[in-house]
């Protein structure tokens, strides 16, 4: 099942009671937000069947929640339609990551008392050796990711120099 889905449906119907001025208690606020950082975990790493099972109970209480504050706000036309969609989300599919993974959000092995920043090289604008030469300049570390990705960490002054540099040489 892709989870990732049922949870932009269950945010967008929850988005659509909060037009009508309905009230949304802060436990199904906190349960939806919780739901999706257990989701963008999982994609981001091998998860196992409890992870994913955690996520299901948080999008179970927010849909019943959340359908049950439809039922008493919209038409029963409306209504039909969202668990249509619901329906609809929750049959099973492939496991499939979504073309932008959550994973490339997510920043690890950098300190916790430095400041980062993550760069994207490009051979004809920002050519990574020239990154690598304003980093050591910065003394920045430097971590290489995929996709000619670079996360830079130090200290936050050093941080702002070498993005300061980095834009004046850009532009």
């Amino acid at each position: 099942m892709d989870h990732m889905v049922i949870w932009k449906t269950l945010e967008t119907l929850l988005i659509e009671l909060r037009k009508t001025n309905i009230q949304i208690p802060v436990n199904i606020l906190e349960d939806l937000r919780t739901a999706r950082s257990i989701l963008e975990i999982s994609y981001s790493e091998d998860a196992s069947e409890e992870t994913t099972a955690k996520a299901e109970v948080y999008l179970t209480n927010v849909k019943a929640y959340i359908i049950d504050q439809a039922q008493k706000t919209f038409d029963p036309p409306v209504v039909n339609e969202w668990l249509t969609r619901l329906k609809h989300d929750t049959i099973p599919t492939i496991k499939e990551k979504p073309a932008e993974t959550p994973k490339d959000k997510f920043v690890i092995d950098t300190p916790r008392n430095q400041h980062w920043i993550r760069i994207e090289t490009d051979h004809n604008k920002l050519p990574e050796e020239h990154v690598l030469k304003l980093a050591k300049k910065w003394n920045l570390t430097v971590n290489k990711q995929t996709d000619n990705r670079l996360i830079l960490y130090g200290q936050l002054d050093d941080i702002k120099a070498f993005v300061k540099q980095i834009a004046t040489k850009t532009a």
